[in-house]
């Protein structure tokens, strides 16, 4: 919860650089839009993270097991 509260903190502070110099004028209500699209980012960032996490889990039990067995020829 800590990374994704930090990610949402990040994407926030992006998406309002990006209203600020001119994202505004395309949409009206600034806030809504903000949190908006910087909740959005930072749940794709932070299925990404996990999911590299996993991955590199993964790939280390899968080197363990190949390790513990032995060719068979």
């Amino acid at each position: 919860m800590r990374d994704f509260l930090g990610t949402f903190a990040i994407s926030l502070i992006l998406c309002y650089v990006f209203l600020l110099f001119g994202g505004v004028f395309i949409f009206e209500n600034f806030w809504a839009i903000l949190v908006l699209v910087a909740f959005i980012i930072a749940i794709l960032i932070t299925v990404f993270i996990h999911q590299e996490t996993k991955i590199e889990e993964l790939e280390a039990r899968i080197k363990t097991l190949e390790s513990q067995s032995e060719p068979k020829e």
